[in-house]
């Protein structure tokens, strides 16, 4: 992978823009770098909305590498919201991963995990607010029913009741989802006949957040009130006011110790599990210190700078949208990005690898090819102008791209619902941070690019009707309509430069005899073989139509007359060439006349037309009493 000779571990994990995800990312680019690995990080953001092939097309990133090709493959599972994509990667690592695998937060059968024990990990928060606050009657928000950690949780809550001798009542135990939108039903039940608790516990910080929220929508204050805590111990908590107090475990040291364990089973791939003790962190919603005033000053300093930033990255990518909207081709993508990617700030390197196949037209597109093509590319913020480097899909990056020292780089599916598209990468410099409007950038880039592809599909079927309304079904020559359309634009534009044209009228003999003698698919026959002795006499820039029955017209641009008796030389051969070979029981004749000259201001297409026509239905009584001379 990357072409720089050195060994991989893979990382699979959604959502960076999440704090445990960025932290994560953050120290385990560090940690690998150290260690001379490259960092190869699989991402989405998330299985969004309620549309299945929104999710297909999420989990296709999954299948992007060849997971032989790992030395070590780390796994966040639980940061991925699907059974079926964690399902992807766990059987990917069956049939193909020899190397050793590292399992964050969630214990995976045959690797190493780094855990947390779920069954203790919330004692220090419980029994702070039982020992410190002398609370009772205590509720607890766990998340959702029968995910491991959540059940764990709510199990390590209820044994440290039951060891005080706290009873847990009916209306004290809520089932929520580790997000939002459980906060007023576990309000609810909580305040059920007005009979509040004295502390709320919530299994993530998240739900502590959007509880103490919803407690003061109704006019409760926390912790005056009720005690609120959490558990994660995001920054989003450490700034709230009032700032929550929870339980924080070291995220980045759990990602150093997944890269430690890679790095020391190498050879050996034993197996071992590592566990981890988060600490409480105490702050102001349990009602004890008045928590890192001066933190939270700052942060709101730099809230409102972002807040800033974020309106103008709002309008930016307002006028990104409407530009996206009229693109119809790749180079017009490339523009259009170039004039909007310094918008987004913290990237390095950003490239966009497109599938092999993206332009043939296939309207399934599923997966990756073999064959990746990057025709986006911004190296060191610096555009690379109009590329297209091709790898392999196993190596993900051409080399051009890469260098010797250890990469990291982090890979995004682009498609739109289960159409693949290919995928995006970014490389950071010495801090991987991931920021929101990545995520409105992705999908801004996979619509503009169902865009020009549905565009281009528009066109060509507009093209293939077009090309019918003025086609010639039987010959491939143009009819009336066609021959209108452009022999009449062909004329006009002789008549303004004062250059030659000649105009042939075709008509061919005998065709009614054939037809009644022989049916009408024979006297088709004949009509082709004289549609093609038309395209065979061909010069450049003529245009032919069968205009009706039997009846044919050529114009085309030519130096003097005797490019145009060439033209009736190879025509008239053509036709003498399908009779010897012919087995038909007749043999096909046609009639010519041409009108040839440069056009004045008093000449029309039609002029010329009637020309031709008079001389070749003189040339047709003469043919005609020939060949009877020669039947005779």
């Amino acid at each position: 992978m990357f072409s720089n000779g050195r060994k991989t571990i893979g990382l699979f994990i959604f959502n960076p823009q999440l704090e445990f995800q960025s932290q994560v990312c953050e120290a385990m680019a560090e940690a690998t770098k150290k260690l001379g690995y490259n960092l190869a990080v699989f991402s989405s953001y998330g299985c969004y909305g309620q549309n299945p092939l929104y999710h297909e097309g999420e989990m296709q990133i999954l299948t992007l590498p060849d997971y032989s090709d790992f030395a070590g493959i780390i796994l966040a599972l639980d940061t991925i919201d699907k059974d079926e994509a964690r399902q992807i990667i766990l059987d990917q690592i069956t049939r193909k991963a020899t190397c050793p695998v590292v399992s964050l937060r969630v214990p995976v059968e045959g690797a190493s995990n780094i855990l947390f024990d779920e069954t203790n990990v919330m004692e220090g928060v419980i029994r702070h607010i039982i020992e410190e606050h002398g609370k009772k009657d205590i509720a607890f928000m766990t998340g959702t029913k029968g995910r491991h950690d959540a059940e764990a949780r709510l199990e390590c809550f209820r044994r440290i009741m039951d060891e005080y001798g706290y009873p847990v009542g009916e209306n004290r135990v809520y089932y929520g989802n580790f997000w939002k939108g459980h906060e007023k039903a576990a309000c609810d039940l909580f305040l059920q006949d007005g009979n509040k608790p004295e502390a709320i516990l919530c299994a993530n910080d998240k739900m502590a957040l959007m509880v103490i929220d919803e407690l003061y929508s109704r006019n409760l204050s926390v912790p005056e009130d009720i005690l609120v805590t959490g558990y994660d111990g995001v920054d989003e908590g450490a700034f709230n006011s009032p700032a929550l107090t929870t339980m924080k475990a070291d995220f980045p040291d759990m990602a150093y110790r997944a890269v430690e364990l890679i790095d020391k089973h190498q050879e050996d791939n034993e197996i071992e599990d590592v566990y981890v003790t988060p600490q409480i962190v105490v702050r102001e919603s349990c009602g004890c210190e008045i928590y890192g005033k001066d933190k939270a000053k700052q942060q709101r300093c730099l809230n409102h700078k972002e807040i800033a930033e974020q309106e103008n990255i709002e309008m930016q990518f307002s006028f990104m949208t409407i530009d996206f909207s009229e693109l119809d081709d790749m180079d017009q993508l490339h523009l259009a990005i170039k004039k909007y990617i310094y918008n987004i700030e913290g990237f390095q390197h950003y490239y966009i690898a497109f599938r092999d196949d993206i332009e043939s037209g296939k309207d399934i597109l599923k997966g990756y090819t073999e064959r990746m093509h990057v025709r986006v590319a911004f190296r060191y913020r610096a555009d690379q102008e109009i590329i297209d480097y091709s790898c392999m899909k196993r190596e993900l990056l051409p080399k051009e791209l890469t260098g010797d020292e250890p990469q990291c780089f982090f890979f995004f599916p682009l498609h739109f619902l289960d159409r693949t598209f290919g995928y995006e990468v970014y490389g950071f410099g010495e801090r991987p941070v991931w920021k929101q409007p990545y995520v409105r950038w992705n999908i801004a880039i996979s619509n503009a690019i169902q865009g020009i592809l549905e565009q281009r599909k528009m066109n060509n079927l507009l093209n293939e009707l077009e090309h019918m309304y003025i086609q010639d079904v039987l010959t491939g020559l143009y009819n009336r309509r066609g021959f209108e359309k452009y022999a009449r634009m062909q004329f006009s534009k002789a008549r303004a430069k004062d250059s030659m044209i000649c105009v042939i009228g075709i008509d061919m003999d005998g065709l009614k005899p054939i037809n009644d003698i022989y049916g009408h698919h024979e006297g088709d026959s004949a009509l082709r073989a004289v549609g093609y002795a038309i395209q065979e006499a061909g010069q450049p820039g003529q245009i032919a139509a069968r205009t009706g029955g039997d009846e044919f017209e050529v114009i085309f641009p030519c130096e003097d007359e005797e490019e145009v008796v060439k033209w009736c030389e190879t025509f008239e051969q053509s036709l003498e060439n399908f009779n010897k070979k012919s087995v038909k029981p007749y043999d096909v004749y046609a009639s010519w006349g041409y009108k040839v000259g440069v056009p004045t201001a008093n000449d029309t297409i039609e002029t010329y037309m009637n020309e031709s026509d008079d001389i070749m239905y003189r040339n047709k009584v003469a043919n005609k009493l020939r060949r009877n001379q020669e039947l005779r």
